[in-house]
């Protein structure tokens, strides 16, 4: 029996779908369906698979595979997890959507597939934004549409694509999030950037905690909007490093210039102090 589909809002809004049968899909034999050679994602989790395929063994395929003519035979367009989980499946035959497509289209069509796809990370994200931009010529507005986000979204992950590739690596790992990045990009100098990355890491800061981190860099750096630091930060600032010295600690700040003392009261405290001083310079 043949099931009248309709696709997803963002394959519906990429391409003229042209199907066969006035618009009911057909069985073939998926031993005649091939690879899509545009895919972009390389590999695929074997426990999700296997998962996938158990459900498939028990309701079937319940969307099609959209695929077209490749004589002889078909080419899939997009749902290589679903048939590589019929394969798993033992699956002799599947449901599939026939479309007029051409190349370019295929192309465009699997990275988007793969960027809506559950799982993905940020970092994977932003590049498939970045692959539509720079191979089709894309607009953020339009990847937007496309892909059923909002175009600052779209805005806000292509510019994790700016921190450098050992923070990204942190983003794609899970070890930071997207609310930690976006306040390690506030910071402009990369060296600033990984200290900060580097702190999150150490001290497990959350989102708001690492805002702050940033505002005191930004005021110990010069970096702050304004040039007088508030007296609560300042007071903060003073907290915070006589915690790390374990001494006092006196800032005197006014009109962006001062001075900072560091109290200590015997020769080792001070040779302590010196020492600390020393293993910051050469971290």
């Amino acid at each position: 029996m043949r099931k009248k589909k309709v696709l997803g809002k963002g394959l519906g809004a990429l391409i003229k779908i042209q199907e066969i049968s006035g618009g009911d899909y057909i069985k073939v034999p998926i031993n005649e369906i091939r690879a899509n050679r545009f895919q972009p994602r390389k590999t695929f989790d074997e426990v999700t698979l296997k998962e996938l395929a158990d459900s498939i063994k028990e309701k079937g395929i319940l969307e099609p595979l959209l695929v077209r003519r490749n004589n002889p035979g078909y080419e899939l367009i997009a749902g290589e997890r679903r048939l590589r989980a019929a394969k798993m499946s033992l699956l002799k035959d599947v449901p599939v959507l026939v479309m007029n497509v051409s190349d370019e289209e295929v192309q465009e069509l699997a990275i988007i597939e793969n960027i809506q796809r559950e799982g993905l990370n940020a970092i994977e994200q932003a590049e498939g934004f970045r692959s539509l931009i720079e191979k089709f010529g894309l607009s953020q507005e339009e990847i937007a549409k496309k892909v059923g986000k909002e175009r600052a979204t779209v805005a806000n992950f292509l510019r994790l694509l700016k921190l450098p590739l050992d923070i990204r690596s942190e983003i794609e790992k899970g070890s930071i999030t997207i609310g930690h990045a976006k306040i390690i990009l506030s910071v402009e100098k990369e060296s600033l950037q990984r200290e900060i990355c580097r702190k999150i890491l150490k001290k497990g800061l959350s989102v708001r905690g690492t805002e702050s981190l940033v505002n005191k860099f930004k005021v110990l750096t010069g970096a702050h909007k304004s040039p007088i630091a508030s007296i609560s930060t300042v007071k903060y600032i003073e907290k915070e490093m006589q915690d790390i010295f374990l001494t006092r600690v006196s800032i005197k700040e006014h009109n962006g210039k001062g001075r900072i003392e560091i109290e200590f009261h015997c020769l080792e405290e001070f040779e302590r102090l010196v020492e600390m001083t020393r293993s910051v310079k050469h971290r």
